[in-house]
């Protein structure tokens, strides 16, 4: 097949050679006329979905919609592009004068995306504390990428945060171009033994389970693929074989997608057993890290619940795992005691200060008092906590009902626990949420609004779980990025309506 011209639309209507100076050739400028711009580099076929069977469908996309897209709106023609262009004299240049042409436009084209990515994605604030799948963040832009599947892994997931944050239609069709070049890319890189194992390839994949939320058309099932790949991957490595600050980086972004689905699918993944749980030996003075080694052992509980209700096994059996719950939970209220040993980390205040979350999607004053954190990380750190409690009492609530005797006193201090876990959650997501906390504040209270939901619609508080809907969905821009459909997590239902016969 020959190579494709990459030229200008107009220099490669007429057959001439290109110089593919960006903004505009100047081929085109010393003519005198608009340069209408260049086709993507790469990836031209995005994929749809049937509505009726759900099967991908291949669309070539329309080149005719890049033309321009480089330029900044002009006056003088009804379609704000301008045929003529008037260059003042300092401006001309003679043709016969060399032109200079740019080095690896590309990759210069690829930083500066990058860079736009991280400032729209972390938070606004300088010298801010992240945590850690956060904080990897800051390395893409000056990260070698050497391998074309991490190449295309950075171009959409940059391209789709471009898109969502510019609400511009036609670039998140280019995204989707440059997520499916990126798919076919780890699909080849992971089909050879050893380059399946190296860095990049799983980067790249963890930045595709990002794009899926982000932009994803599968309603969540792509980014459930990603995340079970991530685990195969790790698998073949090995826990021996996490020892870079890029790879635990990565570790910790993969721990926190495991759990999500965790706490959704009821079903434990490999990364609580013991040498998973080595990987982060070091770092023990983070709290986040603490509190996720404690988290990421719920689902085996929520799996070993299960597993015994459809065998219809004895009360001992299930006596065994309240135990093993409370244990755990006894473990999650010395860290959150270790954590406020100073106090809380957080201030009250009224939910207006809060500019543009209130505004923009829920205005109903249900809740007026909110919590301004004294950074994000302790902002995620608290969601994470209070998110994982609730699941984790709430299972542990469900099974002592049913097993043991509870006086009033008792049921009443149950419920007093839960709610106050939902109640704080939704005081503290109005932090997250803010323009300034960007798209990665947003993405820590998708979880948390969706557990607080579900328990505020087991106890009929239809009020206060429409507010958690319209949270979740707030930032939906139609066509652009909607989140995955709210689902709810298997057996939370079933104990919150236990606990309503009872108090």
């Amino acid at each position: 097949m020959p190579k494709r011209s990459t030229g200008c639309f107009t220099c490669r209507t007429r057959k001439v050679r290109c110089d593919e100076a960006k903004p505009e050739c100047n081929t085109c400028l010393r003519r005198g006329t608009k340069c209408p711009g260049y086709r993507p580099l790469q990836g031209f076929y995005i994929h749809t979905f049937e509505k009726e069977s759900n099967r991908p469908v291949v669309v070539k996309e329309d080149e005719n919609r890049y033309r321009y897209d480089y330029q900044s709106p002009q006056q003088g023609t009804s379609d704000g592009h301008q045929t003529v262009i008037q260059l003042r004299a300092s401006e001309f240049v003679p043709v016969d004068a060399p032109v200079p042409r740019q080095v690896s436009p590309v990759a210069v084209e690829r930083v500066q995306h990058l860079s736009n990515f991280v400032s729209l994605y972390l938070p606004k604030w300088e010298s801010e504390t992240l945590t850690p799948p956060s904080a990897l963040m800051l390395s893409l832009p000056s990260m070698p990428a050497s391998q074309k599947v991490l190449q295309a892994s950075l171009d959409a997931l940059a391209a789709a945060q471009l898109a969502v944050s510019g609400r511009k239609f036609p670039l998140i069709n280019r995204s989707r171009s440059l997520y499916s070049t990126a798919l076919s890319q780890l699909m080849r890189r992971i089909t050879q033994p050893k380059p399946s194992q190296d860095e990049e390839t799983l980067l790249a994949t963890y930045l595709l389970a990002l794009y899926e939320v982000f932009v994803g058309v599968s309603e969540g099932r792509g980014f459930f693929y990603h995340v079970q790949g991530l685990l195969r991957l790790l698998k073949q490595r090995g826990p021996a074989s996490i020892n870079s600050r890029l790879l635990i980086g990565i570790f910790h972004g993969i721990r926190y997608f495991s759990l999500t689905i965790g706490f959704h699918l009821r079903k434990a993944s490999m990364l609580d057993s013991l040498e998973w749980l080595q990987v982060t030996s070091t770092e023990k003075l983070n709290p986040w890290v603490t509190l996720m080694d404690i988290c990421i052992c719920i689902p085996r509980l929520f799996e070993r619940t299960d597993a015994l209700t459809r065998a219809a096994a004895s009360p001992d059996e299930f006596e065994k795992v309240i135990v093993d719950s409370q244990v755990l939970a006894e473990r999650g209220f010395a860290w959150f005691a270790e954590y406020e040993k100073d106090g809380p980390r957080y201030k009250e205040v009224d939910i207006a200060f809060f500019e543009g979350f209130q505004q923009s999607f829920c205005d109903d004053p249900m809740y007026t008092r909110a919590f301004l954190f004294d950074s994000w990380a302790t902002s995620n750190t608290y969601l994470l906590y209070w998110m994982s409690m609730l699941i984790l009492r709430s299972n542990s609530f469900l099974l002592v009902r049913r097993f043991h005797r509870l006086e009033p006193k008792q049921l009443f201090l149950w419920d007093r626990e839960l709610a106050g876990y939902a109640d704080c959650i939704c005081r503290g997501v109005p932090f997250g949420c803010r323009s300034s906390g960007g798209y990665t504040g947003r993405f820590s209270t998708m979880t948390p609004l969706v557990v607080a939901k579900k328990y505020f619609e087991a106890k009929n508080a239809t009020r206060e779980a429409a507010w958690c809907e319209r949270a979740y969905f707030g930032n939906r821009v139609p066509g652009l990025y909607s989140p995955p459909p709210l689902e709810p997590a298997r057996g939370h239902i079933e104990l919150v309506q236990t606990s309503q016969r009872y108090i």
